[in-house]
């Protein structure tokens, strides 16, 4: 029982599962910030070139 817990101890084939899944979920996040972050400065760019486009009377539609 001593020897099978001193090579579990020992075995590191599962440590690098887990660092490759950390790994992943951290591209992930970064992932889905950057296109959030996009996609909110499209639709105020969008949002201000209509309004441009419009002139300040307000009339038209984009």
């Amino acid at each position: 029982m001593f020897n099978f817990l001193k090579n579990f101890a020992k075995d590191e084939s599962g440590a690098a599962m887990v660092e490759y899944a950390i790994a992943l979920l951290v591209a992930a996040a970064i992932g889905v910030t950057t296109f959030s972050t996009m996609g909110t400065q499209a639709a105020a760019n969008a949002t201000k070139a209509c309004t441009a486009l419009n002139g300040s009377t307000g009339t038209g539609t984009c």
